[in-house]
Parts: structure tokens; sequence; C-alpha cells
């Protein structure tokens, strides 16, 4: 014997299965749309900040001033998700950097011939740090004066996204309870004529015949009621004419 499942309970499923799929969609798009167009930010801010100091950095450079460029990029590291700042002569010496000296093995750069046509950022993992940076150039009077290097720590862009999955994940869930119970609500008022419809027929099986079947619902439900009466009164009806004749042949 199969087992009994309540209509509710079969609509409350297929409710969170269609949210559960839905909201797996809408996570896999919108964390990868969202992802792409941080990225995209975080490299454009990285570009901003890094022609900012290289407009100010130029006379400095030229000077050998390494206090006023530390000056200059301590002034400059309060942006959010910037990683770190080197900046560069035009022979690849450094002049200045935030880790006072001690450059990490991952960013050693010797190729300097190449970095005034660089246009693109180039995603760096820097063990050291812990972390995964986009690695910016921007040339100083177009690399005759030196570079500025600037490192954008993409865990900012991690952050958002997650940020971004979680809120889905709780509109989400709020949604499906409050669907839940909106259709454990609307589902007692459809299963109780149909309870009623049901204990009906199984009455008029055991041949209780005179309470008529009426259901005003403006629906289908309504149409089967209909249909359960006519099939009661075409029982009565032969049921009278059977104990009739019954009764004449006796």
């Amino acid at each position: 014997m199969r087992k009994f499942v309540s209509i509710r309970w079969k609509m409350s499923g297929i409710l969170i299965l269609s949210n559960v799929i839905m909201g797996l969609v809408l996570i896999f798009f919108l964390s990868r749309t969202v992802s792409q167009s941080l990225h995209k930010e975080l490299i454009e801010r990285g570009r901003t900040i890094g022609l900012n100091l290289a407009t100010n950095s130029g006379d400095l450079i030229l000077e050998k001033d390494k206090q006023g460029i530390k000056h200059l990029i301590t002034n400059n590291m309060n942006f959010e998700s910037l990683d770190y700042i080197v900046i560069y002569d035009d022979q690849g010496g450094i002049l200045g950097d935030t880790f006072n000296g001690q450059i990490p093995p991952a960013l050693t750069f010797t190729d300097f011939s190449k970095v005034s046509q660089s246009k693109s950022a180039r995603l760096l993992n820097i063990p050291e740090k812990n972390a995964e940076c986009y690695d910016i150039w921007i040339p100083v009077e177009e690399g005759y004066i030196g570079f500025v290097r600037i490192g954008m720590d993409t865990n900012y862009v991690r952050k958002t996204v997650f940020s971004t999955i979680k809120l889905i994940i709780i509109t989400i869930l709020i949604v499906t309870l409050l669907g839940i119970f909106i259709v454990i609500l609307l589902a007692g008022r459809l299963i109780r004529p149909i309870t009623y419809l049901t204990r009906r027929a199984d009455e008029i099986s055991q041949g209780k015949l005179d309470e008529p079947v009426v259901i005003k619902t403006g629906d289908e439900i309504e149409q089967l009621s209909a249909a359960l009466e006519r099939l009661r009164e075409s029982v009565k009806i032969a049921l009278d004419r059977l104990k009739r004749y019954q009764s004449i042949r006796m």
C-alpha cells in the first residue's frame, strides 16, 4: 500500500524544490556577474590610484627624494583594497615601497623594457602576504622617469560576492518560509472541500443517499461536487426503483 502524503505537503515540497533550483541559478549567474563587475572595478580603481601617484611623483623621482616618496605612499595607503605600492626610477631601482625594502620574491621584476607597453593588470599570487592581487604598472612620463606599481587585493571581491550570495540565500529562505505558510493556509481551504467530497463519495458507496452533496467554490471542485450529486441522485433513483420492483414481485 502506498504511503499517503497530504496535498499541502506535496505543494510545500514543490515550492521548496523550485525555490532551491531558482536560488542555485540566481547564485550562479549573480555571483558570476557581480564578480566580473567587481574585478573590473578593482582594476580601474587601481589604475586611478596609480595615475594619481604617477602625476604627483614625477619630480620626487627625478630628485631621488625617497623621504617625499615615502610620505606620498603613506598618504595613499588608506584606499580600500590597496595592498602595496612600489615606485621605481627609470632604471628599475626602487625609490619607495610599502614593504620597508623587503620586496616579496613574487614581486621581483627585471624586464622593464616591456612595462611601458603593458596595459593589462596581471593577477599575482603573493604567498608571503597570503594574498592574490592585481599587479598594475603605471608609467611616469611614459616610463622615461620611472614607474608606479600598484597591488589591488582581490579579497575585496571575494568578500563582496560572499555577501551577495549570503543575501540571496537569506532572501530565498524568507520567501520559501513565507511561501510554505501561504501554501499551508491556501491548501487547507483547498483540501477541506476535497476531504468533504471524499467522505460523501464513501458514504454514497455505503448507501447513505439522503444528504445532498453541495459545495460552492466556483471552480472545478464545484463541478466535481455537482457530478457527485448527480451520481447520488441516480443511485438513489435506481435503488428506489429496485425496491419498488422487489415489492411488486412479492
